[in-house]
């Protein structure tokens, strides 16, 4: 049914929100990780504001940019985005459904968001290179403001590579990003700002269903 003014119609459909991110480091204090990281490369270029939603949890996922932006050490490649380990989820060109890394393949339709204007489409992934490459740990937080009433999942994680190429959206209507390479792991460090997606449900078979799921 129609929604209040300003107000979305299904509570628990995806959000889009301004919250934080800080580096994790591991319990054995290892600052990163051994993972198979997955680059997704897709048939259409990126613009630099663009990029894939990427989270452990299907609850909260952070927009992963492509490599379009220049840096001093890789040439730009518009089509890829970096998405981090195979345990990962990537929201589908549906718009609502997700799948784990590891189960895409060539000719799925990944949902494509731009953090300046907001706008959304499907694009179709052309390969997946799998490498083994170091990650890091990178804490999502969500602001108890944000969230609905009962809700108090207010925190997500994601692994990305530790590489120069691998940027997250800072904030909607933006062209700010956040290197994962500047994110250091000190104990009293200032969280930086992120852009989240944000849903009410956990995913089963990467369908939403309003069951209670908890994922850490």
């Amino acid at each position: 049914g129609g929604g209040t003014g300003g107000g979305l119609t299904d509570p628990s459909g995806p959000t889009v929100v301004q919250g934080t991110c800080q580096r994790v480091a591991s319990s054995g204090g290892k600052s990163t990780v051994l993972a198979d990281r997955v680059c997704i490369d897709l048939v259409q270029s990126l613009k630099p504001t663009e990029g894939c939603w990427i989270g452990s949890s299907a609850k909260i996922m952070a927009l992963v940019l492509s490599e379009a932006a220049q840096s001093s050490f890789v040439p730009s490649r518009p089509f890829r985005v970096n998405a981090g380990p195979v345990h990962s989820y990537v929201v589908m060109g549906d718009g609502t459904s997700t799948k784990y890394l590891s189960e895409l393949s060539a000719g799925d339709e990944v949902l494509v968001y731009d953090v300046v204007s907001g706008g959304e489409r499907p694009v179709a992934v052309g390969r997946l290179k799998v490498e083994i490459r170091p990650c890091v740990q990178v804490g999502l937080f969500v602001p108890q403001s944000s969230l609905g009433r009962e809700e108090n999942a207010s925190y997500g994680q994601v692994f990305l590579q530790q590489a120069e190429t691998v940027r997250l959206g800072q904030t909607l209507g933006s062209e700010s990003f956040l290197r994962i390479t500047d994110l250091e792991y000190q104990e009293n460090v200032q969280a930086s700002d992120v852009l989240l997606r944000v849903t009410g449900l956990g995913t089963h078979v990467g369908k939403s269903y309003s069951g209670k799921v908890s994922e850490r």
